[in-house]
């Protein structure tokens, strides 16, 4: 890989954990990673700014749309010559509780509900973003949830059809000796590192093993066809 940098815009700070391990299986470092929305040594100090968001769908859209000076971030970013592309994460699960209106595509007997559901939504993301961008920006759309992607390597069906994945991932793991307490992390200060840990065990960096992965979550696949698109996976 060159000494290009990617960005990360993402609902929280473990969906960044989970991208960043995907993301070195492309050949980036760390710190070629930039997480930009949450970003903690920023958001600390915005406690108190009823105009920024911490986290969350509402940041995300906040970000793309420059609500209280946030989309400065997204544009001072380019402005460095070796930061290329920002990845755009979204979960779906509750998308119905969002400020402004949504049509989930037909679920039922649709093979096809996942990937139109992804791009329904990117075309919401490009509005905000007011088509700028559309080179630069990939687009981590997670149906339901991003857990459900970590599922892939724990469950041998469709992983986005579980109902609650958060829950149902956090039973697999405590049984598998990999929680919090397991890995000796702070839940309270480590979600992006805990998510970092425990999909490396997973070998989510690893291109063969993604891949398989990528059998039982089409959103996944779809994630993992634009970075292919991109970038070079390593061997």
């Amino acid at each position: 890989m060159s000494d290009e940098r990617i960005g990360i815009i993402s609902e929280g700070i473990e969906d960044q954990g989970v991208i960043m391990t995907i993301l070195k299986g492309f050949g980036f470092d760390r710190n070629d990673i930039i997480p930009i929305r949450p970003d903690l040594s920023k958001d600390a100090t915005d406690l108190n700014n009823p105009d920024r968001t911490i986290g969350t769908f509402q940041g995300v859209k906040n970000a793309c749309l420059g609500i209280g000076g946030e989309r400065e971030e997204l544009d001072e970013f380019f402005f460095v010559s070796n930061n290329k592309n920002i990845i755009v994460h979204l979960d779906t699960a509750e998308i119905e509780n969002q400020d402004f209106p949504f049509k989930r595509p037909v679920k039922v007997d649709n093979a096809n509900y996942s990937t139109e559901m992804r791009s329904s939504l990117i075309e919401v993301i490009k509005g905000w973003l007011g088509d700028e961008y559309d080179d630069e920006i990939i687009y981590a759309i997670a149906i339901e949830e991003i857990e459900a992607w970590v599922l892939t390597a724990l469950e041998k069906k469709d992983t986005s059809s579980i109902g609650d994945s958060k829950g149902r991932l956090g039973k697999i793991l405590a049984k598998k000796d990999l929680s919090y307490k397991k890995l000796k992390l702070d839940p309270t200060k480590h979600k992006r590192e805990y998510f970092e840990a425990i999909t490396k065990k997973m070998k989510f960096h690893k291109p063969k093993e993604l891949k398989k992965h990528c059998v039982n979550n089409r959103s996944l696949s779809d994630f993992v066809s634009e970075l292919e698109a991109k970038f070079k996976q390593e061997e």
